[in-house]
C-alpha cells in the first residue's frame, strides 16, 4: 500500500501560511514590548517629577528667617526671588539633620535656578559664605523645562522678593505662600502652592 505525501504546492502553501502567521505574531509581540517600555519610561518620569515636587515642597515648608552673607561679602535676605537675568530662588531652610552632633547649624542655604531648560538645585553647608565657598551639592532635578515662574505672597503675588512696596525692608521677612508654575515639554503645566511662615 502506497502512502500519499504532501505535494510541493501544499508544502509551499503551508510555509506561506506559517510565514504570515509568524509575521503577525512577531509584529504584535513587538508592539506589546514597545508599549511596555514606553509605559515603564513614563512611570519612571512621573516618579522623578513627583520626587522633585516633593523635594521643593519640603524645602519651602521649612523656611527660616536667617539672612546670610553671600560670596561677595554682601548681606543676602533670608528669602530671595529674582527673575532677571535668569530665574533664581534662594532661601534659608531648617531641618538640616545633624545625627553626628557636629559643630554646625541645623540651617542650610538652598537655591533653585533654571539653566538650559533644566531645574537645578544647589545647597551650601555653611550659611555665611566666603569668596571661595562652593556649593555642597549641585543637582539637575529635571530637564525639559520650557517655562517656569515663581511668585511669593505678601498681600499680593509678587515675582520678586523682598517686596518692592514696603516702608522698611526686612532681610529676614518671609512670604506667606510660594506659588510655582512649571511647564514641562513632556507633561504640560503643573502648579503648586506651598504655605509659608510669613504673615498675611
Amino acid at each position: 500500500m502506497r502512502t500519499k505525501g504532501f505535494t510541493l504546492i501544499e508544502l509551499l502553501v503551508a510555509v506561506a501560511i506559517f510565514a504570515v502567521i509568524s509575521s503577525i505574531v512577531y509584529g504584535t509581540l513587538s508592539n506589546i514590548l514597545l508599549l511596555d517600555q514606553g509605559a515603564r519610561k513614563n512611570l519612571q518620569s512621573l516618579a522623578d517629577l513627583q520626587r522633585v515636587m516633593t523635594l521643593v515642597e519640603r524645602d519651602l515648608l521649612q523656611l527660616a528667617p536667617r539672612a546670610v552673607i553671600n560670596e561677595f561679602g554682601d548681606r543676602a535676605d533670608a528669602f530671595q526671588l529674582r527673575e532677571t537675568p535668569s530665574l533664581v530662588l534662594e532661601f534659608t531652610r531648617g531641618g538640616y539633620q545633624n545625627p553626628g552632633q557636629l559643630l554646625r547649624s541645623t540651617l542650610k542655604r538652598v537655591a533653585y535656578s533654571i539653566e538650559d531648560e533644566a531645574l537645578i538645585r544647589k545647597t551650601w553647608a555653611v550659611l555665611d559664605r566666603a569668596s571661595q565657598t562652593e556649593p555642597e551639592h549641585e543637582e539637575v532635578l529635571i530637564e525639559g523645562v520650557t517655562e517656569m515662574s515663581i511668585s511669593a505672597w505678601s498681600k499680593e503675588w509678587q515675582t520678586t522678593w523682598p517686596p518692592q512696596k514696603q516702608e522698611q525692608p526686612v532681610d529676614t521677612q518671609l512670604p506667606a505662600a510660594v506659588k510655582i508654575e512649571i511647564q514641562l515639554e513632556e507633561y504640560g503645566k503643573f502648579v503648586m502652592v506651598i504655605p509659608g511662615p510669613g504673615s498675611t
